[in-house]
């Protein structure tokens, strides 16, 4: 599957071929990829970024560091300090990390961070007093279009995102008799891929305690 194989998938099966519902299409599947995020998230939504001295690094007196283009929900987000030691950062309100850091225009090692400008930055408090490296984990939507034509759902759980396709195609169709049969196949596939999902995620428990 990629991204046209789905789109002529999710045409044919709506059996729809004017161009109003064809501009549509990129909707549903966005949507349908909203709804597998927001159902089955530990299927390969996370995604890591290790910053180095080559690439994007936490700047000096600059409290603001640009989010990725993909980025959903933060899991962890790690500075390194000079001696090479890893510190977490937490996540506290935009209002706690400006009330305890109080003049951004003085420096000190970052501990906090804040969700800022619509989401599009991390505000870091105190404002850092030298470059970081730093490691930020955290959940992404695929970038998914006729430019990025696959992404781990298509290659791995192409079903479940037919599925979740036509779920959200099928109430702009109108009284179509076949929202329960796709209905039925999406809870399947998703009652599938989460109890993979749950093994993976016991297995990887069970090694850390055995390591």
């Amino acid at each position: 599957m990629d991204y046209n194989s789905l789109t002529q998938q999710i045409i044919q099966y709506s059996k729809r071929t004017d161009q109003f519902f064809i501009d549509q299409v990129p909707n549903f599947i966005n949507q349908a990829i909203n709804r597998i995020y927001s159902e089955a998230k530990n299927i390969g939504f996370e995604k890591i970024i290790f910053s180095n001295n080559q690439q994007q690094q936490i700047q000096a007196n600059n409290f603001l560091l640009a989010k990725p283009v993909d980025w959903k929900e933060t899991v962890s987000f790690t500075i390194t300090l000079p001696s090479n030691d890893r510190t977490i950062l937490q996540l506290r309100t935009l209002e706690f990390c400006q009330s305890y850091w109080q003049n951004p225009n003085t420096t000190g090692q970052p501990v906090f961070y804040a969700d800022f400008n619509n989401y599009s930055s991390f505000y870091l408090a105190p404002t850092p007093d030298q470059n970081y490296n730093f490691q930020l984990i955290y959940l992404a939507l695929p970038l998914f279009n006729a430019q990025n034509p696959t992404n781990f759902l298509t290659i791995r759980y192409p079903s479940l995102l037919l599925y979740a396709s036509m779920l959200e195609t099928i109430p702009f169709l109108k009284g179509d008799e076949r929202v329960p049969v796709f209905e039925s196949y999406y809870n399947r596939a998703l009652q599938s891929v989460n109890k993979d999902a749950e093994k993976l995620y016991t297995d990887r428990v069970a090694k850390r305690d055995v390591d």
